[in-house]
Parts: structure tokens; C-alpha cells; sequence
């Protein structure tokens, strides 16, 4: 699977990883977590096992969550004129990314 550097994620998600276990980058799960006002998205990501997890909270509830997703093929990082985000594509490329916006506010958008 063909990911971001660790610093642009970082870059992007504005913090450093929470890491599960004790394995270095790309190897293990590493979860990243953005909060703008009510909105919180946390993204996790095994790069080694090609499988990412998405969950959307507002106001600290869950409202929705993307988890198992396996067959990656790469996460690109989106760094337009008025919004940066995380694109996450799938091996087969006929099947729609998932976008994770994450300025100017969260969003998150699968097909």
C-alpha cells in the first residue's frame, strides 16, 4: 500500500499518533484524532496490514464509523486552495475513495 510520510499525517492531523503496542511507523496501529468545535474525526491506520479504520463524533457521540476497511491501494494527502484532507483509495479503483476533510471543518464522505 502506498501511504503518506508519517510527518505529512502528522502534518495533517495536527498531533502525533496514539500507537497500540509497541511497533515504529508503518508497522502496527496508529490512530490519529482532529477535533474542530464539535466535530472529531479519529482515523486509524495500519499501513503494514493495509487495513484503516474512520470514526466521525459529534458533540463526543459516535455518528458514524467506517472500520475494516482492507484492500487500500494508497492514501493520498488533498492540499487544495480552500481545504486539506486524506484521500483513501482501493486497490480497485473502480470503487469510490473515501475522503477525509479535515480543513477548513471534518467531513467525511464514502459513497
Amino acid at each position: 500500500m502506498e501511504i503518506p510520510d508519517l510527518a505529512d499525517l502528522i502534518w495533517l492531523f495536527e498531533d502525533e499518533p496514539t500507537q497500540y503496542e509497541d511497533l515504529d511507523w508503518p508497522v502496527g496501529l496508529h490512530s490519529f484524532r482532529l477535533r474542530r468545535g464539535a466535530t472529531e474525526v479519529l482515523f486509524s491506520i495500519d499501513p503494514f496490514a493495509g487495513e484503516a479504520f474512520v470514526s466521525l463524533f459529534v458533540d463526543g457521540e459516535e455518528v458514524a464509523m467506517l472500520g475494516n476497511l482492507r484492500r487500500l491501494g494508497r492514501l493520498s494527502i488533498d492540499r487544495g486552495a480552500d481545504a486539506e484532507g486524506l484521500v483513501l483509495w482501493f486497490a480497485d479503483e473502480s470503487q469510490e475513495p473515501i475522503r477525509i476533510r479535515t480543513k477548513p471543518s471534518i467531513h467525511v464522505t464514502w459513497c
